[in-house]
């Protein structure tokens, strides 16, 4: 029996829609729990948890998760600082907790994610990771070729090694090349289900609370449903995993 996680990229305060009650409505008669990530920006630090502790945070499920996202850019360019990013990941942590909510799951935008983040991921809490996009080498030159597309532990050093870091990677689903999101067409995102439920597969899939996928969302529920796979949030799949 597959296992899926379905992640929500929350970024709607820059992009002037979001589909995040759409998205709840559809879990709920699926009775699916999501992971949402809400995105701190170097730029925007504040809009995307304002948006949420404002509209949202009261509308989605206790049972489902609410995380972390880093946007590590300034300018349009990848901030590299190790330091520099580790007091965006703190500022991430620092404000959500603002809102009440202590993440434990966490994800780099862009899949931009760095070894040296892996000291201030341990130190904020967080358990579980899922910036991995196995096979692909993002626009920000971060290359993720070689690494396991199942669940893992990566070394401290470097991430596409196993190793005995505490936070645990759950590596996004990738088809044709590119991390699968429920936005894009039907037909990719059926073959990319289909073709990933066998076994005890783990699948990530992602949304975008700025993007209407709302139809492929249903669709998508309703398949996996029918082959008798199993949801569970981020952290939940690292707790299991442990056992």
């Amino acid at each position: 029996m597959a296992t899926v996680v379905v992640t929500v990229d929350c970024a709607a305060a820059s992009q002037g829609r979001c589909y995040t009650p759409e998205l709840v409505r559809i879990a709920e008669e699926f009775h699916v729990p999501m992971t949402w990530l809400i995105t701190v920006s170097a730029s925007e630090p504040m809009s995307n948890v304002m948006l949420y502790h404002a509209e949202y945070l009261h509308r989605i499920p206790s049972w489902h998760e609410i995380g972390l996202r880093i946007q590590f850019q300034s300018n349009g360019s990848l901030i590299t600082d190790p330091r520099e990013r580790g007091a965006l990941i703190q500022e991430g942590r620092d404000l959500l907790k603002q809102c009440h909510v202590k993440p434990t799951a966490f994800r780099a935008a862009d899949h931009a994610l760095l070894a040296s983040d892996l000291p201030y991921l341990e130190d904020i809490g967080i358990i579980v990771d899922s910036s991995p996009a196995p096979g692909v080498t993002t626009s920000n030159g971060v290359d993720w070729e070689g690494i396991p597309s199942q669940p893992y532990r990566p070394a401290h050093n470097d991430l596409k090694a196993l190793g005995d870091a505490t936070v645990f990677f759950v590596p996004v689903l990738v088809w044709n090349g590119k991390a699968l999101y429920l936005d894009q067409e039907w037909g990719t995102v059926q073959s990319a289900l289909e073709g990933n439920t066998r076994g005890d597969s783990v699948l990530c899939l992602g949304a975008r609370d700025w993007a209407n996928g709302l139809a492929n969302w249903r669709r998508a529920a309703q398949l996996l449903r029918q082959k008798g796979c199993r949801f569970v949030t981020l952290t939940q799949l690292a707790s299991d995993w442990s056992v």
